[in-house]
């Protein structure tokens, strides 16, 4: 009898189904240098990358995708943990598949509502209410990396 094992690795299987993302490169970069750490070119819309190490502590890297046209950067943070990541960037990224990415999407669509719902509000009300929408996630990460990440990435914003 086997006991069950963790998947060790991780492997991130990607979509970037927009015509102009074809041939180009995804960069996987360092979240505090943004420096590439890897690069996966997209084919027929998909690009993978894949580890077989176990992950000990989960880490963000970002994922980035330059579209030709205007020199616009498609981001998508994306954590780094053992098992099968989905990944999606186009008009709207999407990260899913482990726990820590359903939560890191959960923060991106939270940041998209307060977006989509403060038109026509005042300056001072979106920063205060955007503050406390970041101190609420960080809170509610603060035993894992998406706290941490969000804390670095949007400490202007606190």
């Amino acid at each position: 009898m086997g006991a069950c094992s963790q998947i060790k690795g991780y492997r991130i299987d990607g979509s970037a189904p927009l015509p102009e993302f074809e041939g180009k490169m995804v960069y996987m970069k360092d979240v505090s240098t943004d420096a590439p750490v890897d690069s996966a070119r997209i084919i027929n819309g998909k690009f993978a990358f894949a580890d077989t190490t176990k992950i000990e502590n989960p880490v963000i890297k970002i994922l980035s995708i330059h579209a030709s046209k205007i020199g616009l950067e498609y981001r998508l943070p994306v954590v780094i943990e053992n098992g099968t990541i989905k990944a999606s960037i186009a008009d709207v990224v999407c990260t899913e598949g482990t726990m820590l990415n359903e939560r890191m999407q959960d923060f991106l669509l939270a940041i998209d509502a307060y977006s989509a719902a403060c038109t026509d509000k005042p300056v001072e009300q979106i920063q205060s209410g955007f503050s406390e929408l970041l101190k609420r996630y960080i809170e509610m990460n603060n035993d894992n990396v998406i706290g941490t990440y969000i804390q670095t990435a949007y400490q202007s914003s606190l």
